[in-house]
């Protein structure tokens, strides 16, 4: 039998196969620790009460409690019960039965959403940077619905964030609650995000570019801090490409010999192939190669952005063009295609939607082309 240390908890792992795993102390008998096989790891006392019936005590969860100090607690409950007292397991750390949000978003779910979600740099920047300072101490038993609704409505009101970004932290903390239910988790049956009324998001919002709004932004960019801002942009337009896309761009996608551009992975999950335009090559020519992988790499990391906010922000608003979001360089990008007369399919296929039906919010025809194909009517009266 082993001796329960720290470092033995931080070791002991559930044999494959098994739904859980239980080590005893080779010192203080009945001492027990029990791992799960998802790794949750428990210290428990089991002992035999003076009327000779056997009991499981739960000691508390390892990552609210170190291993000499439930050594501790287990000593003083065994004293108890070999003396006949009354044992009630009232202290604070049997009470939190659950571990805080950012307990479980650093063991359990940031590796989760890592390995099982694509987006996962936004919800891991959604947590980070409003979730977990506001909840994130508080054991996740003891969140209620009013503190989300609050935490809900602050990312509105006072942060002034889009509905669609404060609605994300309901959806992402529903995430963390239903995967702590699938771990089976002791102390969490609620989902405090759960009924919190969303707010109400206009996605078909519409904002097109001018040729001239273009030329404005063109200018800002190019004149941007950031000298990868430039290349992005212009790609952006160029293509319809989403941000991530482009940003993530490696120079083994593009083929000079095919002329195109193959994105490995878009957000439908499948490939996509965008073709070289002249426009688009000359400036693909025109970026340095400072990384052998990827086109566009922080200065900092060496690696792909995260995001581009900030220098887009500062650009946009010296271009006198801040309600411009960078997606809306992609519906730009839609509408300049249906205006040119390209069909509905061309734009799905270019833009990499599943379904003509998503296609059909970009499918804009400016209030030129509207007016000469109204006017075709006036040919009626001669």
């Amino acid at each position: 039998m082993p001796n329960i240390t720290k470092s033995f908890v931080r070791a002991a792992k559930c044999e494959e196969g098994k739904s859980k795993q239980e080590y005893y102390d080779n010192e203080l008998k009945g001492f027990m620790l029990e791992v799960k096989s998802n790794n949750r790891k428990t210290f428990y006392l089991r002992v035999t009460s003076p009327d000779g019936s056997r009991k499981s005590i739960k000691i508390a969860d390892a990552t609210l409690l170190d291993a000499d100090a439930a050594r501790t607690k287990a000593l003083k409950l065994k004293r108890s019960i070999e003396e006949g007292k009354d044992v009630i397991i009232d202290t604070p750390e049997t009470q939190q039965q659950a571990p805080t949000l950012e307990e479980f978003y650093n063991e359990y779910y940031l590796p989760y959403v890592q390995k099982h979600v694509k987006s996962f740099e936004a919800n891991r920047s959604l947590f980070k940077n409003h979730i977990l300072p506001v909840l994130g101490k508080i054991p996740m038993n003891e969140i209620k619905k009013l503190q989300v609704m609050k935490l809900h409505s602050d990312m509105l009101h006072k942060k002034k964030l889009a509905p669609a970004t404060a609605n994300k932290t309901l959806i992402f903390i529903s995430h963390a609650y239903n995967l702590a239910k699938e771990l089976e988790l002791e102390g969490i049956e609620e989902n405090p995000a759960s009924g919190v009324k969303p707010f109400e998001e206009n996605n078909a919002r519409e904002r097109y570019l001018t040729k001239k709004e273009a030329k404005k932004l063109l200018i800002a960019v190019h004149e941007s801090e950031n000298k990868h801002l430039k290349y992005i942009i212009q790609m952006l337009i160029l293509t319809g490409a989403r941000r991530g896309e482009v940003l993530k761009a490696r120079w083994r996608d593009f083929d000079e010999v095919q002329m195109s551009w193959t994105i490995p992975t878009s957000k439908n999950g499948k490939k996509r192939i965008l073709p070289l335009t002249p426009k688009l090559y000359e400036l693909y020519k025109s970026i340095p190669k400072e990384s052998n992988t990827y086109l566009f790499t922080s200065p900092k990391t060496k690696k792909p952005y995260i995001t581009i906010f900030n220098s887009w922000n500062t650009a946009r608003i010296k271009a006198g063009l801040p309600e411009v979001r960078i997606h809306d360089l992609r519906h730009s990008y839609a509408s300049a295609l249906v205006n040119a007369g390209r069909s509905l399919y061309e734009v799905q296929t270019l833009l990499g939607h599943s379904t003509a039906s998503v296609t059909q919010r970009y499918s804009h025809l400016s209030n030129e082309s509207l007016m000469n194909a109204a006017s075709c009517a006036g040919k009626l009266l001669g």
